[in-house]
């Protein structure tokens, strides 16, 4: 049976007279009345011109903030449960609109969460959606805009633009993940020290937040989803709308290579179990309905050819200091602990990264790659020897083989990507790996030998 949930911004008595949806939903979401459940501060929106555009640009706002509240609020199951099935109702200005668009916002959708996610639109009372606060972008001569999550890759983009002689305003999400908090103040801190004044920083706060005595509620943080897969929505919605108030059509959302094309690292993790969150296709979808709605913004990955090794090193070492570089966060456990598992594929990913540039090694929780053996039988272990064994295929194939084995990889031209260098791309990742196993870590090593 779907989970029914519903947004919205008034007495759900008054709501369910124009969505019957309202009054059949086992969860509510409100960011707008006293009821609110969902804390949603969006400063850029502020420099959004008054025109059916702002209508535009509010809607796409509120479809994105919703879509990450039911991310959130539903907890994924396990094996064969782990899809969900949601049925999400949401007010918007301009129904006909969003209905046309809802075909390629669905593909969107499942794309980046492989859910059946069933979206209602109903008419929304013409009254502000979110806050009205102080615009960081006003005076601020932006020439793009650049998606800053705490990230390793996202600072290699800041980094590229800076030293391109750009002016970003930069996009940051604010959740309540304090590890993620931190690493988005040391990135901006580094931003700043290295070149002053040289950009704006856009902060964006979408977080649930049902601690009003009259608040609707809102499952408990030990209930919640972790995986998040819809938070990549709502940073292109945030990006979409800050590149609106800036006047800008450029926005950035950066991600290295292997990451974005979504390669499974084994058959096991292919669909579902392989996160597309900056996948070319989901770029090009997300852009054709901003375009649709009359948004000019399009969202460009350039480093859909980078490694994460290629970033640290000739990226981010050039310019930033190893403590600089460090201060960022990769980890798909960040926040669940003082410091990175060292287990996911993420951490592993970054370690040989680090490796590759000559950077100190990080303190993780474990220690895998120094000593895999030591975790046989657990999902670090799974994910090191996944990671090593897709390398070894990968560097000994040829590129008909490695067509012929990842057979999504032709899709990517269909997205406007060059399919030789992107082959060229997971090779010389696949090469870089197995050097790093080889040169620094003798025990991971024996598992490829």
């Amino acid at each position: 049976m779907p989970v029914r949930i519903a947004v919205v911004g008034e007495p759900p008595e008054r709501a369910a007279q124009r969505c019957p949806q309202v009054g059949a939903a086992e969860l509510l979401l409100d960011w707008r009345s006293e009821r609110a459940n969902v804390r949603v501060d969006v400063p850029c929106l502020a420099e959004v011109p008054a025109s059916p555009v702002r209508d535009a640009a509010c809607d796409l706002l509120s479809v994105a903030v919703a879509l990450y509240g039911a991310d959130i609020a539903v907890r994924r199951g396990e094996r064969d449960a782990w899809a969900r099935d949601i049925e999400l109702a949401v007010p918007v200005r301009d129904v006909p609109r969003w209905e046309a668009a809802s075909t390629d916002l669905g593909r969107l959708i499942h794309l980046l969460t492989r859910d059946k996610v069933a979206l209602s639109f109903y008419p929304g009372e013409r009254r502000p959606d979110f806050p009205d606060v102080a615009s960081p972008l006003a005076g601020a001569h932006a020439d793009c805009v650049s998606m800053l999550s705490g990230g390793l890759d996202s600072l290699a983009g800041a980094a590229m633009l800076q030293r391109g002689g750009r002016r970003p305003a930069y996009v940051m999400h604010r959740s309540g993940n304090p590890t993620a908090r931190a690493a988005q103040d040391a990135a901006v801190a580094a931003i700043e020290r290295h070149w002053p004044h040289a950009g704006v920083v856009c902060e964006a706060t979408v977080a649930p937040d049902a601690r009003g005595a009259d608040a609707l509620p809102f499952p408990p943080p030990e209930e919640r989803e972790p995986s998040r897969r819809l938070r990549s929505l709502l940073f292109m919605a945030l990006a979409a709308v800050t590149a609106e108030g800036a006047g800008v059509e450029e926005v950035f959302m950066c991600e290295n290579g292997p990451m974005t094309t979504g390669v499974p690292l084994s058959p096991a993790r292919a669909g579902s179990m392989s996160t597309q969150s900056t996948h070319p296709a989901a770029l090009a979808r997300f852009n054709a309905i901003a375009d649709a709605l009359g948004l000019g913004a399009g969202i460009i990955n350039p480093f859909v050819y980078e490694t994460k090794a290629d970033l640290v090193r000739d990226v981010l070492v050039p310019v930033l200091s190893p403590e600089e570089i460090q201060s960022t966060v990769s980890c798909w456990a960040a926040g669940r602990a003082n410091r990175p598992c060292g287990g996911c594929v993420p951490c592993l990913q970054r370690a040989i990264a680090m490796a590759w540039a000559g950077l100190p090694p990080e303190a993780h929780m474990i220690d895998l790659l120094d000593s895999p053996r030591s975790y046989m039988g657990t999902d670090a272990w799974g994910n090191l020897v996944d990671l090593l064994r897709n390398a070894r295929q990968t560097a000994a194939s040829t590129d008909l083989e490695l067509l012929t084995a990842h057979p999504g990889l032709l899709a990517l031209q269909g997205s406007g990507l060059n399919l030789p260098d992107v082959v060229a791309m997971l090779r010389r990742n696949a090469e870089q790996t197995l050097s790093v196993v080889r040169d620094h870590f003798p025990e991971a090593a024996r598992l490829v030998l």
